[in-house]
């Protein structure tokens, strides 16, 4: 008889509930994990638990119930905004997989990999991991695609999105890409977004046009900061730059001016100030109509966060980077 209930825990274990494709992705980016990473732990291939995070394929004996767990015990650590709120999101039946939700995924606070033991400060502003430069500038307040009014998760200690207006994701994204060249942008609050742009052209195109990042001037004499986007060593090759500039390019610090990217943006009738592609860049068309066209990059990889002054920052998981930079841009400015 005893055999017969073990053979039943079996079956029932066989179809552990899981949470929905979008939400596996979710937990998994959460805590820093890859793809390969999860692959090879549960004994199979990179592109089978991105078809399980897509909804293409669901999980079968023997994985299911290791991967039903795992996702268990990072739903522990980052519950999703809906289940903080009163509900929780629906298990996935096994026979049927759901279509994949809209394009922007947010998110409860991810921990970072390298202290994930330590307990986030729940005062409104705590001081960043990675300490920012001595401030130069007045302090002033800080301050996106997806829809207008829909709810955003926040981290304690994190400074909030400011609402759904035009600078409605805060003032920056962090960029990666997956194994599968899909891109994430990393803002303030746990905020994540699907970025759609293939190119660094339709990237900026994308950054002024749908991302609502940026902030706002202080002044009636000034002029709002232009969206920041920090490109991962990932995202750089994913948009056709270098991950590392040569000790050619170090040195001039930028791209030569006949490099491919560059030719894109000048096909599509972006410009370059005179310190070119480096670490820090201005993309930026002329002013027409009273209305002003800029997108600043900033590459950590091409060390554009100096350890001298941004200690170890450029090493950071992209939330926690957003985070810091986050922090920065409300108690000073955007970088």
């Amino acid at each position: 008889m005893s055999e017969l209930f073990d053979a039943i825990d079996a079956l029932v274990a066989s179809r552990s509930p899981l949470p929905p494709p979008a939400e596996r992705k979710r937990l998994r980016q959460a805590h820093g994990l890859t793809l390969e990473e999860v692959a090879t732990t549960l004994d199979v291939r990179r592109a089978t638990v991105g078809a399980w995070e897509s909804g293409k394929t669901e999980p079968r004996p023997p994985q299911r119930e290791p991967y039903a767990h795992l996702l268990k015990q990072l739903a522990r650590l980052y519950p999703s905004p809906t289940a903080t709120e009163g509900g929780t999101p629906p298990a996935t039946p096994a026979a049927t997989a759901p279509a994949v939700p809209s394009a922007v995924v947010e998110v409860a606070p991810p921990a970072p990999v390298a202290a994930v033991a330590a307990p986030v400060p729940a005062s409104p502003a705590p001081a960043p991991a990675a300490p920012p430069p001595s401030p130069t500038a007045a302090p002033r307040p800080a301050r996106g695609s997806r829809r207008p009014g829909a709810p955003r998760a926040t981290i304690a200690g994190s400074p909030a999105p400011a609402g759904s207006g035009t600078y409605g994701h805060g003032p920056l994204l962090v960029l990666d890409a997956d194994d599968e060249r899909q891109v994430t942008g990393y803002g303030t609050g746990g905020l994540l977004l699907d970025v759609p742009a293939g190119s660094l052209p339709s990237l900026v195109e994308w950054a002024l046009s749908e991302a609502r990042v940026g902030a706002e001037k202080l002044h009636a004499s000034g002029k709002d900061a232009d969206p920041l986007l920090v490109l991962t060593a990932a995202a750089c090759e994913r948009y056709g730059l270098p991950a590392a500039l040569s000790d050619e390019e170090r040195s001039a610090g930028r791209l030569p001016e006949g490099h491919k990217v560059i030719k894109l943006l000048e096909r599509a009738g972006w410009k370059l100030t005179r310190r070119g592609l480096g670490p820090w860049a201005r993309i930026y068309r002329p002013v027409t109509g009273g209305r002003r066209q800029c997108v600043q990059l900033c590459i950590p990889s091409w060390n554009a966060l100096d350890d001298r002054s941004w200690g170890h920052a450029a090493t950071l998981e992209p939330a926690e980077l957003a985070r810091v930079l986050g922090v920065y841009a409300q108690r000073v400015m955007t970088p």
